[in-house]
């Protein structure tokens, strides 16, 4: 049994010391390395101090945790965005002794032009030759294949679902993939003049899985062919009207 005597003897010092600790929100764990007392004789003191298990201490505690989660959230950030920065400069390291490649260029400049900014790897056109020059740009340089690292959606107006194999048929054969890996999303939006047009075939989004930080790659190595233009002046002296992108 735990009694002022008994602490008197052990030691007053250190029981003042735990006691402090609990106070200040301190759990069990975080006592016993600052005093190197056993859990079990912390339990006693401070259930004799009655400072066990009290509303003040709980609060406290609460906000230690959620502090500590703060404090956990930012560190993860930060470690993700350090190990984002180190794929990125490693994606540069390799392919840049493709910028001179006329595919390559291309690959990259079709992606400024009509791929997401968003991160979900998409590029989308309703030009047939576009997507399939993509696709040859992804297949050459990063090792993908389109019959397994590629998803295909096309979004079509509702309008024309009666076109529906037509289209199908037309992006299987133009792209060489089979029928059954193209996905439909139809749009719903009100047409006013309906106009019956043989050649709509809809927008194609050609999805890349599976790719690490791949929009940001892309538009990083955008930056970097981009640059050789607008950092030059044009004939007639005017600065080109566009800079690189801010990350």
């Amino acid at each position: 049994m735990i009694t002022r005597g008994s602490v008197r003897r052990k030691s007053k010092e250190t029981f003042q010391k735990v006691i402090e600790l609990r106070k200040k929100g301190l759990s069990y764990t975080e006592i016993k390395k600052e005093t190197e007392i056993a859990k079990s004789t912390i339990n006693n003191w401070l259930s004799f101090a009655g400072l066990t298990l009290s509303k003040e201490h709980l609060d406290i505690q609460n906000r230690k945790r959620v502090e500590n989660h703060i404090l956990g959230t930012l560190a993860s950030k930060v470690t993700r965005s350090k190990r984002k920065a180190e794929d990125v400069d490693n994606f540069i390291q390799k392919y840049k002794q493709n910028i001179n490649d006329p595919l390559f260029v291309t690959g990259i400049m079709l992606y400024e032009a009509e791929g997401s900014k968003g991160g979900n790897n998409c590029f989308s056109n309703s030009d047939f030759r576009l997507i399939r020059t993509y696709i040859m740009f992804l297949e050459k340089f990063f090792n993908i294949d389109r019959n397994i690292n590629l998803s295909y959606r096309i979004y079509i107006h509702e309008t024309r679902m009666p076109d529906l194999q037509r289209i199908i048929k037309f992006w299987s054969k133009k792209l060489e993939i089979s029928d059954k890996l193209i996905k439909i999303s139809w749009k719903h939006n009100i047409v006013t003049n309906k106009r019956v047009n043989l050649d709509y075939v809809g927008q194609m989004c050609v999805r890349v899985n599976k790719q690490s930080h791949f929009t940001k790659k892309i538009l990083t190595i955008s930056d970097i062919i981009l640059s050789r233009y607008y950092n030059a002046e044009s004939s007639n002296g005017r600065t080109l009207g566009f800079g690189p992108r801010d990350f």
